[in-house]
């Protein structure tokens, strides 16, 4: 098993673009671990509470530099279709910043 927790980046950024990015980081993980264990054909499913960054991700537009460039690595990692949204409250993902006891 594997986690990850990640501290802001000094410069301000939106919440949003931080969503995208654990996106990123998910996808990132997602495929090293397919490629370590060599399952090319597994499927994965994706899941984020954010609805913006999952809009970004699903539609095609010109979001800008940073949200076109991560979203293009996003969808290169994964399939579109893999990606659902899941309500904060639900998301297992979300302990970390949540806290929690050993």
């Amino acid at each position: 098993m594997k986690a990850k927790a990640r501290v802001a980046p000094l410069k301000d950024i939106t919440i949003p673009r931080l969503e995208l990015l654990a996106c990123v980081l998910g996808t990132r993980l997602a495929a090293s671990v397919k490629n370590d264990l060599n399952l090319p054909d597994v499927r994965i499913y994706y899941l984020t509470d954010s609805m913006t960054a999952l809009a970004w991700i699903q539609r095609t537009r010109d979001w800008g530099v940073f949200v076109s460039n991560r979203v293009k690595e996003i969808r290169n990692l994964s399939d579109v279709s893999s990606w659902e949204h899941v309500p904060s409250e639900k998301n297992f993902a979300d302990i970390l910043s949540r806290g929690c006891s050993a």
